[in-house]
């Protein structure tokens, strides 16, 4: 049932701050505007949650299709097995508050420190509040300029499409 709710905005979570890893989540959802903050679904049994739960912090970072290849890598192999950074054309930098990297490539990455984390079935949602971001240049003004292509999934799989009607696979 949940597929009913798609098409919906894909970003990539980075967590982990000895190995930093990425993974993609559809499941993002805006909270608060003050304090600012989100909440992102992570499944139990994802190393994600893992770090997160050990680090207290992450960061949402914020695609292009032109990323779709790396999206898909980073939400089809485990991080607990493999260095995901080395597999992929994503450059992890140096965040402004945290100590989890933010990626170069994304057009905005928003950090997050974890202020609740709610079991929920068979994911845990971590409530972060924002305390930094850094933007590219899809976000002028803190808004979205819609001629950049922002990642979204069309339902379980491989099907993605964007700010736009066009299908497309990795």
């Amino acid at each position: 049932m949940l597929e009913l709710l798609y098409p919906l905005r894909t970003y990539l979570i980075v967590s982990g701050i000895e190995k930093p890893n990425v993974m993609t989540a559809d499941w993002v959802t805006p909270l608060s505007f003050e304090p600012p903050m989100l909440g992102v679904a992570i499944g139990h049994k994802r190393y994600t949650n893992k770090l997160i739960k050990e680090c207290k912090e992450f960061v949402v970072a914020v695609p292009t299709i032109e990323l779709l290849s790396d999206v898909w890598i980073a939400g089809t192999i485990s991080g607990a097995k493999e260095d995901k950074f080395s597999k992929l054309k994503l450059t992890p930098i140096p965040s402004k508050k945290l100590k989890v990297p933010s990626i170069k490539e994304c057009q905005a990455n928003l950090e997050c420190r974890v202020v609740n984390e709610v079991e929920t079935g068979d994911h845990t949602f971590f409530v972060g509040e924002i305390v930094a971001s850094t933007i590219g240049d899809a976000f002028k003004d803190q808004k979205p300029d819609l001629s950049y292509r922002f990642v979204m999934h069309a339902g379980f799989g491989k099907k993605f499409t964007t700010n736009s009607d066009e299908l497309f696979s990795p």
